[in-house]
């Protein structure tokens, strides 16, 4: 017993005297240093040992106050805990941001472009996008060279996006990621390469560039095909590639083609339970009945649909579900079932843009921006601390010369100039900051109480006459029209208040054109209100003209009688 302690004693210590020789190593050669150990964690460790070693190391880390060793002790730490599918907790985001503040005091961009991507892998603070842009935007500078799994942080970046429905930024992150397979082979996670082409085609296909996302796809395919990689997965991402395809052949028109390799797709979704797989598949096979006037078919579909995505809380494939489902109903004559999903529909979709605002490109490049700012600042006020005690130290040395006396006394004033000046600046932003402020409280409550006024007005004209829908729409018009829908969000509020008033327009409008596009369902929404071709024009704005052609477009795509007018059309759907 004791032989074994003191074997497994010197063992341990063997490891953390191998680690901080790996960990001390600086410049542009420290990566793949660190690198070596976490290869010794992933063939040499268990769950057990680990944990073991990392309380010893921490306990060497109490008498070595050394932040580079900290700071990878902490990477190593959690990256451990990953490797050893440890849930992690607050203790190990904590771990995280104290080794990029340590990176940072260090200043050693290499070190922090590392924890970046760490940081990134485990969705630090909901950071996925903007650690993975973080620390692309480093390595770039750096060199990619010295970097190990580069076009993971592509992966990421480009996956991201296409969430955020930023597809083109998507594809522009996705190339860049498959350039890497020429650079670094040896490298390459096979199913990295397999889910970058996935996200491409999906980009494309968003964007309704459909052979582009057949190519992607049929790269999937040709490449398990060459050198497969694991039953179950081959299987899977076969069948998934082959179900994209088919709904890029169903959106080109051809049906017999699609439906057999969309149906590919949900019998592997259903055989590895890979719901959101099931979610995709039947909102295809939906719409391919829906488009075929098989109305109750398609509901079963879209319903099916519905049921796989609350599982796999996919927000996208919920949305899909829910507006399908109440255009089915709508087409069934089932009135009350298509309001109810139409207004699933309409609070899903809230989510979603929610959720896409927060994570949007714009959003993240701001905050690298103010990060980076931030960076500049503390450099800034690490120098000026620096510049204070040299002069402190030159004033005490030869604080009897008159001369430098003096030259102290104008650095002094000048001092006390300018910070009366960031004073003044601080005072004026903070009085402007107050302002504003105070402004978009005061829009915010008029809007609130504009809104409440419509809803009790709505209300009280419901229960009138709750059967014909029988209320003030002289007075509901009025407000509607006060709306300018010039932004989506000025849209988004719009559309929620006229859906309130006029729940059926939508889902009977969708019905005689399922491909309606967005500009077409907001035009369609003024014309219903009676707006005349100037209105709609300073509503939406843009020229009287534009307003008439779009007009003529919207007539020869609906199906009018010959001698009923595009208003009279409109207004009959209600």
């Amino acid at each position: 017993m004791l032989l074994f302690l003191s074997v497994s004693c010197f063992a341990q210590e063997s490891y953390i005297n191998a680690f901080v020789k790996s960990w001390s190593v600086t410049g542009t050669a420290q990566t793949d240093s660190a690198e070596a150990s976490y290869v010794i964690l992933r063939n040499e460790f268990k769950l057990k040992s680990f944990l073991k070693l990392t309380a010893e190391f921490n306990r060497y880390l109490e008498n070595n106050t050394d932040k580079r060793l900290r700071a990878r002790y902490c990477m190593f730490d959690v990256l451990g805990r990953r490797v050893f599918n440890v849930k992690l907790t607050r203790q190990d985001s904590l771990k995280i941001k104290e080794a990029i503040k340590m990176a940072s005091n260090l200043k050693d961009d290499q070190l922090l472009a590392e924890i970046y991507a760490l940081a990134a892998d485990i969705d630090y603070e909901g950071g996925y996008l903007l650690y993975n842009l973080k620390a692309i935007e480093l390595q770039k500078r750096i060199g990619y060279q010295y970097f190990s799994y580069v076009q993971n942080r592509y992966l990421g970046a480009s996956l991201s996006l296409y969430k955020t429905k930023d597809f083109r930024e998507s594809i522009k992150y996705g190339e860049k990621c498959l350039t890497f397979k020429k650079v670094k082979v040896y490298e390459w996670d096979p199913m990295v390469y397999i889910f970058q082409l996935d996200v491409l085609g999906a980009s494309h296909l968003a964007l309704g560039e459909y052979k582009k996302a057949i190519n992607y796809y049929q790269q999937i395919i040709d490449t398990i095909q060459k050198k497969p990689i694991h039953p179950e997965a081959d299987e899977l991402w076969m069948a998934i590639a082959n179900g994209n395809i088919g709904r890029c052949y169903f959106y080109e028109g051809n049906v017999a083609a699609a439906l057999p390799l969309i149906d590919q797709q949900l019998q592997s979704g259903i055989k590895y339970k890979q719901y959101n797989n099931i979610a995709i598949a039947q909102n295809a096979r939906g719409e391919i009945f829906l488009r075929q006037k098989q109305y109750a078919t398609a509901l079963i579909a879209f319903k099916e649909a519905l049921k796989a995505a609350i599982t796999s809380r996919k927000l996208d494939d919920k949305v899909k579900a829910t507006k399908s489902i109440a255009i089915a109903y709508t087409h069934l004559g089932q009135t009350d079932s298509a309001i109810y999903y139409q207004h699933s529909y309409g609070r899903y979709q809230q989510e979603q843009d929610e959720m896409i605002n927060k994570g949007k490109l714009s959003a993240m490049n701001a905050r690298m921006l103010f990060d980076n700012a931030q960076k500049k600042l503390e450099e800034a006020n690490t120098s000026i601390q620096n510049l204070k005690q040299t002069r402190t130290a030159i004033f005490i040395a030869i604080a009897l010369l008159s001369i430098i006396g003096w030259l102290l006394y104008n650095r002094q004033a000048l001092k006390i100039r300018l910070e009366k000046q960031q004073r003044a600046l601080e005072a004026e932003q903070a009085h402007n900051a107050v302002e504003k402020a105070k402004q978009s409280l005061q829009q915010f409550r008029s809007q609130m109480l504009e809104k409440d006024k419509l809803i009790e007005n709505l209300s009280l004209s419901l229960k009138k006459n709750k059967l014909q829908n029988n209320f003030d729409e002289k007075l509901v018009n009025k407000n509607l029209l006060e709306y300018v829908l010039v932004t989506d969000e000025e849209w988004r509020r719009f559309k929620e208040d006229f859906n309130k008033v006029y729940p059926l327009f939508y889902p009977r409008l969708h019905a005689v054109l399922p491909d309606l596009t967005s500009a077409e369902e907001r035009l369609a929404s003024l014309i219903f209100l009676q707006m005349s071709n100037k209105e709609i024009a300073n509503t939406l704005g843009i020229s009287a003209d534009s307003v008439a052609r779009s007009k003529r477009r919207l007539k020869q795509r609906l199906p009018l009688a010959e001698d009923q007018s595009l208003e009279t059309y409109i207004l009959s759907l209600v």
